[in-house]
């Protein structure tokens, strides 16, 4: 009966995901039911007759998947995404805290169901909401009524915005309507909730927690507690974060049933375990919606609520049973989830280790148990091998989903895991206990900062082991990545391992330092999606990296984006600093970089006029002492910048630079600050051709653009942000990184 139930879970999935991808079939399906019916108990009567009840289950769980899909998207979700496009005015209440912007603030809502003018069976429905700055920061419970238009997102910088928001329950997004002439709302009015609704309590207290923590905590301590404990990574340092990803201990800063169990256990170990048992469930209750609801700490109480009924019953717990329940609970309340990362990294590492790793586990250190006499070391080698073993099984099922989203593979959560493991353990105990007991707050902090600063720096520490990481992209890298996983699954199935072990171990080593040394021997010119601006970064392996442009838009921080890309690699200082104009465009970000980093080298066009962002330039500058270029060549010259066979500036026009990069494989224009009469007049003196090129955003003169591209005769435009509708200029085609994110060329030099 179990082995079925897990079955009929997954054949579930199989036929939920056939409609979700095939959304148009759910009305001709539904529309021929009875048929659908007939053909799933044929299947059954075949497979029963067969003696298949593996099969039978499968059949049912497909059906049962297809058809409730099926049903669901035309009644509950097609009704709200027919308001796309409608402007009306709604009433709204606020579900969650909303996310502060600069100039706008996002926030989850309920919307009665009579705004869609149709039958809809529930009393309301969730959506995402763009409101404008409020003197007070919205609660929730809180009441609006606002003109607003409705919209369905689009997919932007390679990220599908509408499938992220409906796996997490918002069917449409919606925008406050403004005035055109003084762009305030057309209609805004706040109705502030008398009182907190007893069903978002835990919010509340998730808030009033975080603050307590962001107080009494160091900015760094405090940013990682709050995102130990409830899950809120708004205030983690983004370094920290990068590290903890590098070195593949990402999910301790993403609440999931690591961090229910952690909790669960204690209550195990201060009261007995039938009172912990009971206690539990209440635990259950309130730290889920505390923690955000995410699938994978829903799939983790559900888990543990079953396994807790279990014990109390006297009956055994299955844990394949459990998992394969909270699959079908969490699908049939929502469909889309499926789509959610951490339901599919959640669902898959916690089948493998279920499944494989005590039997991995016992099979790499059952001999070694056996030798070990001394309790205490045994102890030790028991966490050491549970932790390698719950590693590697979790890699083995999860790796696709990680090649497939992140492109890369990290080895490094193998060490990261033995070595921080116990201490994370330790600091969520802790943390709950400064969070319910406030007269230990005192003592407990420095104990608290003492804990996590050894996380983040071990994590900082594996980080940096560059050979650990396995990308995707390289060749060598698919090979390093097929071998570890083969290692794993030559283990578990004993296939002659002490043959096949040996020789896929050889294959990892090789591969991987293969991997390693051509990552070291390769340039990356990255075009960072930084909005209406540009920033360019070109890294030559872990060696040297510099920078052309480093503007933004107002809403993005260009600063951050570049710490993170030279964490990433290890870089500690710019090269070579290109500013190709001196604007917030082009250089918003500039001061801050000059500031925060390094740089050998400044280069800068000629006849620039004065304005607040060349002020801050030279301030930084000065006080820096970083030497500065003013390029006052006309014509094109050639500048060195390692990593790249040729680099080329073209001056001539005031204020404005352009920049070639070429090599092997790489061969591009940067045109960006030029506008098309600038543009026009330095091509008539100094005609280019490039297979590709940057351009700005304005094609408002077709005669000047038309005879800029019979002189540059490019391949490919790239915009730096541009409009994903349009496919191409003049028969050229157009990529952009509003629809693709960051666009990166590699050149190899082995």
């Amino acid at each position: 009966m179990r082995r079925f139930l897990f079955t009929y879970a997954l054949a579930f999935s199989v036929g939920l995901l056939f409609i979700l991808f095939v959304p148009e079939a759910a009305g001709f399906l539904l529309l021929h039911a009875p048929t659908c019916i007939w053909f799933a108990v044929l299947g059954l009567l075949i497979a029963q007759y067969m003696q298949k009840p593996l099969i039978s289950c499968m059949i049912a769980g497909l059906f049962a998947g297809i058809l409730y899909t099926a049903g669901y998207q035309q009644v509950l979700v097609q009704p709200i995404h027919q308001l796309s496009g409608q402007t009306m005015l709604v009433t709204a209440k606020v579900r969650s805290y909303p996310d502060v912007y600069e100039n706008s603030q996002r926030v989850e809502v309920s919307i009665p169901k009579q705004v869609l003018g149709t039958f809809y069976p529930k009393a309301e429905f969730s959506a995402i909401g763009y409101l404008p700055p409020t003197a007070d920061t919205l609660k929730v419970g809180d009441t609006f009524e606002a003109l607003v238009s409705f919209y369905e997102p689009t997919k932007q910088q390679g990220f599908d915005r509408q499938r992220y928001q409906m796996a997490n329950g918002n069917w449409i997004s919606f925008s406050i309507l403004k005035d055109r002439e003084t762009k305030e709302p057309a209609h805004f009015t706040i109705k502030p909730a008398e009182k907190v609704p007893w069903y978002v309590l835990p919010q509340k207290w998730n808030h009033q927690l975080g603050t307590r923590i962001l107080q009494q905590f160091p900015e760094r301590e405090g940013g990682f507690l709050y995102s130990l404990l409830l899950g809120n990574r708004t205030y983690l340092d983004s370094i920290d974060a990068q590290n903890l990803q590098k070195a593949g201990l990402s999910h301790i800063i993403a609440v999931s049933g690591m961090h229910l169990m952690f909790l669960i256990g204690l209550m195990y170990r201060l009261f007995s375990r039938r009172i912990g048992v009971i206690l539990s469930f209440t635990a259950i209750a309130l730290f889920i919606p505390m923690a955000g609801g995410s699938p994978s700490i829903l799939r983790a109480g559900i888990m543990a609520a079953l396994s807790g009924v279990a014990f109390l019953l006297g009956r055994e717990t299955d844990g394949q049973t459990s998992l394969g329940v909270a699959l079908l609970a969490l699908l049939c309340i929502n469909p889309y989830s499926i789509f959610h990362l951490s339901l599919q990294l959640s669902f898959l590492s916690t089948f493998g280790i279920l499944r494989y790793a005590t039997k991995l586990e016992y099979k790499l250190f059952g001999g070694v148990y056996e030798k070990v006499s001394n309790g205490f070391l045994k102890k030790l080698l028991h966490v050491i091998g549970a932790s390698v073993g719950c590693s590697l099984c979790a890699m083995l099922f999860t790796a696709p989903i990680l090649v497939s989203t992140f492109g890369y593979v990290t080895l490094l959560s193998i060490p990261a895991n033995i070595i921080t493991l116990g201490i994370i353990s330790l600091t969520f105990s802790f943390g709950v206990f400064f969070c319910l007991i406030p007269v230990l707050a005192p003592y407990l902090t420095p104990v608290l900062c003492l804990l996590i600063d050894f996380i983040l720096n071990s994590a900082k520490i594996v980080s940096q082991w560059h050979w650990g990481i396995l990308y995707w992209e390289e060749f060598s890298g698919k090979i390093a990545i097929a071998a570890v996983l083969l290692i794993i699954i030559l283990l578990l199935a004993h296939l002659k391992p002490r043959i096949t072990v040996p020789i896929c171990c050889c294959v990892l080593v090789g591969a991987a330092g293969y991997a390693h040394i051509q990552h070291c021997n390769t340039t990356r010119v990255t075009l960072h999606d930084v909005g209406e601006g540009q920033m360019i970064s070109i890294a030559k392996g872990y060696n040297t990296i510099s920078l052309i442009d480093c503007g933004s838009a107002a809403n993005q921080d260009g600063l951050e984006m570049l710490q993170q890309t030279m964490n990433w690699y290890g870089f500690s200082e710019i090269d070579t600093m290109i500013l190709t104009a001196v604007d917030k465009t082009h250089a918003r970000n500039a001061p801050a970089v000059l500031e925060t980093i390094p740089v050998r080298k400044l280069i800068i066009p000629n006849n620039l006029k004065q304005n607040e962002t060349l002020e801050a330039v030279q301030q930084v500058v000065q006080k820096r002492e970083v030497p500065i270029i003013v390029w006052t060549e006309t014509g094109v010259s050639p500048v060195s910048i390692e990593g790249l066979a040729s680099v080329e500036i073209i001056g001539g026009v005031d204020r404005k630079l352009g920049v070639h990069l070429q090599d092997s494989t790489l061969d591009l224009w940067v045109l960006h600050s030029m506008t098309q009469t600038m543009l026009a007049k330095l091509l008539k003196e100094t005609p280019l051709t490039a297979t590709e090129v940057i351009l700005p955003n304005q094609f408002q003169k077709q005669a000047l653009l038309e005879d800029a591209m019979n002189i540059l005769r490019p391949q490919k435009i790239i915009l730096s942000s541009g409009y994903p509708s349009v496919r191409e200029l003049l028969g050229v085609p157009i990529q952009s990184t509003a629809e693709t994110g960051d666009l990166v060329w590699r050149v190899l030099h082995i």
